[in-house]
């Protein structure tokens, strides 16, 4: 009797959990997953400032600076921050300058400055710049088309000053590069799906645009900058409205990271992620939060159930059923946003990885409490 019991008000919470889980998919992912094709009126092109900022990267820009040069625009510029380069970055980005009216070059190295991370360099950047729509991405980045500063730009209309792209890895064949695609893929699908909802918390910044006055408007990163992270999520959950802020997804407007992210590097970025997060709004902070705790409630709770369903095949078809729907609404809602972001490779896969993730979030969210002093 004890253990019917049991059974039945586990069976209960878990049925709780799982809808909890659903209604996010459904109210915030697949806001994104299942939106229609976007449809912007041809206007005028706006003139844009590129920025990105290098270090030491003279060999990557050798591929990445054509590609950044050679868009198909009317009137942009390439804005290039120096953060005191001690490679060949500096008389290479001289040459291209001879070839390129539209090469702007700006050199820190006698800048002293205590602010740590990018956010000082990033700021010099914006202060160079020539004009009013900034678009930003990484030294080590290659857009995948000629047009992908026109794709970006388009959405500046009307009262959008905040546009968040999508970027991405190169694909290799090998495991990790995999798992790396699979989380890149959702927290885009993620920060896409709070943008639509008017809950901006994040965007990338290896392809991201904003205004200048906006930026002005926020007094800069003033607010955060003793926090090394910060430009690309507590700028923008300051920033944004629910007026301001557009989503570009079309494929010919990513960005891809040219070397490969090794182990180290993610763990660090996911960690800044999770540390800034509690600089986020009340509401952001709960739906975040609360799905990563759900996410992983769902695998333990189902483990549970099942192991006290065994002798009660009722019990234990009913616990079946509502994983198997749960599985397959997120096989449905994903499989929709990995065509949308070109990564339908990780669909095979998609069940292993979520639950590696699901096991994996607490720990980072510890690991950024543990760790707060590598972020002031």
């Amino acid at each position: 009797m004890f253990e019917d019991t049991l059974s039945l008000v586990v069976l209960i919470v878990f049925g709780v959990i799982t809808l909890a889980e659903l209604l996010y998919y459904f109210l915030v992912i697949a806001r994104f997953s299942f939106r229609r094709k976007q449809q912007i009126s041809a206007m005028e092109q706006v003139p844009v400032s590129i920025i990105i900022v290098v270090q030491d990267v003279a060999s990557i820009l050798l591929k990445t600076l054509p590609k950044l040069l050679n868009q198909q625009y009317s009137k942009f510029e390439l804005v290039v921050v120096d953060n005191n380069s001690q490679d060949e970055t500096r008389m290479l980005l001289l040459e291209y300058s001879h070839q390129f009216s539209n090469l702007k070059i700006v050199d820190l190295d006698s800048a002293v400055t205590s602010i740590r991370g990018r956010k000082f360099a990033i700021s010099m950047g914006i202060r160079c710049a020539s004009y009013d729509h900034l678009l930003f991405t990484d030294a080590e980045c290659c857009p995948t088309s000629s047009h992908w500063l026109e794709k970006m730009s388009r959405n500046f209309v009307s009262r959008t000053s905040i546009v968040l792209g999508y970027s991405t890895f190169e694909k290799k064949r090998n495991p990790f590069n995999r798992l790396l695609h699979f989380d890149n893929m959702f927290n885009a699908m993620q920060f896409f799906g709070h943008a639509i909802i008017k809950s901006a918390y994040r965007g990338d910044g290896k392809n991201m645009a904003y205004a200048k006055p906006l930026f002005y408007a926020q007094r800069g990163f003033a607010s955060h900058n003793h926090i090394c992270y910060g430009d690309e999520d507590i700028f923008i959950s300051r920033a944004s409205n629910k007026n301001n802020t557009a989503i570009e997804y079309s494929q010919d407007a990513f960005t891809v990271l040219q070397r490969g992210a090794y182990h180290k590097y993610w763990l660090h970025h996911k960690e800044g992620l999770y540390y800034t997060r509690k600089f986020n709004t009340l509401k952001n902070r709960i739906l975040l939060n609360g799905f990563d705790l759900i996410h992983l409630l769902f695998y333990i709770v189902l483990v549970i159930a099942i192991l006290l369903s065994l002798k009660n095949m009722l019990l234990l078809t009913i616990v079946l059923s509502i994983a198997g729907f749960r599985i397959l609404c997120q096989y449905f809602i994903y499989g929709f946003g990995a065509k949308k972001l070109n990564e339908k490779q990780v669909i095979p896969f998609l069940l292993i990885y979520d639950i590696i993730f699901a096991l994996l979030n607490p720990f980072y969210h510890l690991s950024a409490r543990i760790n707060q002093h590598r972020f002031l």
